[in-house]
């Protein structure tokens, strides 16, 4: 399977989730929280993988703590998926010393924002975890997980707890495969 534009795989999300909705009410706590990230403070246009969905679920991935630092945020906007380190240069320069989603924004509308790890350069595990762009239900954190699968990668999903209202963080328990 080719990936000739990994937008393409975002779309049907888009067109499922429409509008795109602004950041969630009182939680941009500072102006620094709204600075539009660019390429050249490490922002990265999410680009497409080159692997098909393996035909049976492969191992369990080993998510640690130590992988923290190189967590990335993820935010799906209007015509590409953008990401980047939480903990980089530019979020050092801010008041927070980290980047938020808002950041990956400026501030704009986005549909969905969360995590993700890299496994491998194949493999990545994501989460919804953005308190200002996060899914609101089992099914848009599904959506968005199938999305990063289909741009070609072997994807993990934490899931989201519907008891509670929430995408489950990383570090709390084992991934689901989207197959």
């Amino acid at each position: 399977m080719t990936y000739a534009n990994t937008s393409d795989s975002f779309t049907s999300f888009r067109q499922e989730f429409h509008p795109p909705k602004p950041p969630r009410a009182g939680l941009v706590k500072n102006e620094g929280e709204v600075i539009q990230m660019t390429y050249i403070d490490g922002l990265e246009l999410w680009t497409a993988g080159t692997v098909a969905a393996p035909a049976a679920q492969p191992v369990l991935p080993m998510i640690v703590k130590a992988m923290e630092s190189d967590k990335r945020l993820w935010a799906i906007r209007e015509t590409d998926v953008v990401h980047a380190h939480e903990f980089c240069d530019f979020g050092k320069t801010l008041e927070t010393g980290v980047i938020k989603h808002t950041n990956l924004t400026g501030g704009a509308p986005a549909y969905c924002a969360g995590e993700l790890l890299f496994v491998d350069d194949a493999t990545i595990v994501v989460n919804g975890c953005s308190g200002r762009y996060g899914p609101t239900s089992e099914a848009e954190m599904v959506a968005a997980a199938k999305s990063f699968r289909d741009s070609g990668y072997n994807v993990w999903t934490q899931g989201f707890d519907e008891e509670v209202g929430r995408p489950v963080p990383f570090f709390t328990l084992d991934p689901v495969w989207v197959g």
